[in-house]
């Protein structure tokens, strides 16, 4: 008979492999009728907000005056959102160049929303980039997303991220979940799905903000909530796998637990915010993909602590079972065997296990996308198995905490510093 955590796994299961087979066929017949084009017809405006951010503003600021696109098109506005460092004095050496107009502005801290929406007020072109204090971009990532602005339904336009050169091992698992996110991303956008417009560089439609207000400045993922607003007014959000942008990871795990605390928090409050995107009415966003975002809130996360703390309990009392008969190892190896076949070949011979090597290989083909497109995948073998390893207890994690903050009305913070 079948217990309950077996069915709830092998639903679970099925769920996973049928979206990750519909959003692999959806993306497969884009593909065959794609017709990728370049264009240099709007003007465009790059928005950095930056709090505390010395140590890439400069990169970054270079990053961008890089964009190969018509200087007299392109302008880049700096918001230095009351930083305690030299942000605003280096961003400021940088005011002199004309081609393209740069100018820094500097304002009282008030958040990241705050710093977009004086930068959106100060600028004057079509489309608004907003562009991360730490994030550097491909010279033609810009010609490579307007052009999706041709289609008037179409309110904003993400890239491809991936994690400019990992290092740590928290920075080298965040390498390959970026990368799968390239795949996911697409996937998204084919459905018209895409509920989130990542800050490192999303373009908008000025337009919208005239019409439907700029930025939530109370949000602490104001990109979550901007993308489920575009979708509330039946408008589309398009994603470019060949426009490539990089940034910087949290190195740390502490910074990376900060990072994801506001992440999940703010879509635990935001997909609250806007229940009303779910419904068999709402299309394949509210049928499939933000019930799979719920779905993968609950689901793993208590099957990954119901399985740790069940299998932790049957070592113990196998551990307690041993001291009782005073069994003796005589080796290593026959404490190896011992290993192998009371928990290692019980793993291997259930029908999971043969669902999780069906999932890794359908990862592994997300991955052959990510590289189709360019992204620097650079040890992506190794990190593959870090991420393996370790992605789905330290997602575990990242939940239950942020469902405690959420619940408990915990102030989230935006970086370890500030707290």
């Amino acid at each position: 008979m079948v217990n309950f955590y077996s069915l709830v796994v092998y639903v679970s299961s099925f769920i996973g492999l049928f979206a990750a087979i519909f959003y692999a066929i959806n993306l497969y017949y884009y593909y065959k009728k794609y017709k990728y084009k370049e264009s240099e017809d709007k003007t465009v405006s790059i928005i950095i907000p930056a709090y505390n951010e010395e140590k890439s503003i400069e990169k970054t600021i270079l990053s961008a005056l890089a964009i190969d696109y018509p200087k007299n098109k392109l302008e880049i506005i700096v918001v230095d959102d009351g930083s305690r460092d030299r942000t605003y004095e280096i961003a400021k050496k940088f005011e002199s160049f004309k081609d393209p107009k740069l100018k820094v502005l500097k304002k009282k801290n008030g958040g990241k929303g705050s710093a977009l929406n004086l930068g959106i007020n100060n600028s004057k072109a079509d489309i608004i980039f907003t562009m991360d204090a730490d994030t550097f971009v491909n010279p033609s990532t810009v010609k490579r997303m307007i052009s999706f602005f041709d289609n008037k339904l179409v309110a904003a336009v993400t890239p491809s991220m991936g994690v400019y050169k990992p290092k740590s091992l928290w920075q080298k698992i965040q390498h390959i979940e970026y990368a799968l996110g390239v795949f996911l991303r697409k996937a998204f956008a084919v459905i018209d799905s895409m509920h989130v417009t990542p800050g490192a560089f999303s373009a908008y439609r000025r337009n919208f903000f005239k019409k439907y207000g700029g930025f939530d400045e109370k949000n602490i993922t104001e990109d979550l909530e901007i993308a489920l607003r575009i979708q509330s007014k039946k408008l589309r959000i398009e994603n470019v796998p060949e426009a490539i942008v990089y940034t910087s990871a949290p190195k740390t795990f502490n910074e990376l637990l900060v990072q994801r605390r506001r992440w999940y928090s703010g879509l635990i409050k935001n997909l609250w915010n806007y229940r009303n995107l779910f419904g068999i009415n709402k299309g394949p966003l509210g049928i499939l993909v933000l019930p799979l975002a719920l779905m993968t809130m609950f689901v793993p996360t208590i099957l990954t602590v119901y399985v740790v703390i069940k299998r932790l309990i049957k070592i113990k009392n196998d551990l307690d079972y041993l001291v009782i008969i005073n069994y003796k190892f005589g080796s290593i190896f026959e404490l190896n065997s011992y290993v192998f076949e009371k928990y290692l070949f019980s793993l291997f011979s259930q029908p999971l296990f043969l669902l999780s090597i069906l999932f890794i290989s359908i990862l592994a083909l997300y991955l052959f996308f990510s590289n189709k497109n360019k992204l620097d995948l650079t040890n992506a073998k190794l990190n593959f198995v870090f991420f393996l390893s370790f992605y789905l207890l330290l997602s575990a994690l990242w939940w239950i905490i942020s469902f405690f903050y959420v619940i408990t009305n915990r102030k989230i913070i935006w970086r370890s510093e500030d707290g």
